[in-house]
């Protein structure tokens, strides 16, 4: 027996994460520069993968709520360490891209501020 607000509920999680899974898709083909496609790609394929891990953690709590066995509170735990691996990856991802993609000219003193010191 499947109570029919929690089954809604899954659906509007799981076409919420097809959606910004498309849109991060489609951002990376698009945006020019590496700053804008950096963005797109951290922001919204988590907010997609948190939506699925979200639509996952219902979908095993009802079954777990019909009467079902620990094998679902062993999915919701399983899921819930991908999710903060895939949150830690996600943060020394963008951080990385953000160190690598310094302009030369934030690096390098000018010559006058040299003069100054002198």
């Amino acid at each position: 027996m499947t109570i029919p607000f929690i089954d809604a509920a899954i659906v509007i999680l799981l076409v919420i994460s097809v959606g910004f899974g498309g849109i991060g898709m489609i951002g990376l083909l698009v945006f020019p520069d590496i700053r804008s496609r950096m963005y797109t790609a951290t922001r919204a394929p988590v907010i997609s993968i948190g939506a699925m891990v979200l639509a996952v953690i219902l979908y095993a709590f009802a079954r777990f709520l019909d009467g079902g066995e620990e094998q679902y509170i062993t999915l919701i735990l399983h899921i819930l360490i991908l999710l903060s691996i895939v949150i830690v990856a996600n943060v020394l991802m963008h951080r990385t891209i953000l160190e690598r993609n310094k302009p030369e000219s934030a690096c390098q003193v000018s010559p006058s501020h040299d003069d100054e010191r002198e």
